[in-house]
C-alpha cells in the first residue's frame, strides 16, 4: 500500500473509532463491517470496478467509454472478475 492510502486508512480507522467510540487497543476491522465502510485500498477497487460496469453497460461517461476497447472473447473473463470483486449485499 502506498504512503497515501496507507495515510487516508489511518484517517478512516481513526474517524470510525471515534464515531463508535472504540478504544485504540481494538482491531479495526469489525468496527469498520460495523459501519459497512470497506478499506481504502477495497473502496478504491469498487470505485474502479463499478465504474468499468458503468461504462460497459450503458457507455457513460462517453469519454471513458470512448478511450476503452474489450475484445469479445476477454468479456465473460472480466464479467467473472467484476463480480468476484464486488461485495455482498448487505
Amino acid at each position: 500500500m502506498t504512503y497515501v492510502l496507507k495515510k487516508l486508512q489511518n484517517i478512516q480507522n481513526s474517524l470510525a473509532r471515534a464515531v463508535t467510540r472504540t478504544p485504540k487497543s481494538s482491531h479495526i476491522t469489525p468496527v469498520l463491517k460495523s459501519l459497512h465502510w470497506l478499506k481504502i485500498n477495497e473502496r478504491v477497487k469498487y470505485k474502479l470496478l463499478s465504474l468499468t460496469y458503468k461504462v460497459l453497460t450503458t457507455h457513460q461517461p462517453q469519454y471513458l467509454h470512448d478511450s476503452i476497447s474489450v475484445q469479445p472473447s476477454h468479456v465473460l473473463h472480466l464479467w467473472s472478475l467484476l463480480l468476484a470483486h464486488l461485495p455482498a449485499p448487505l
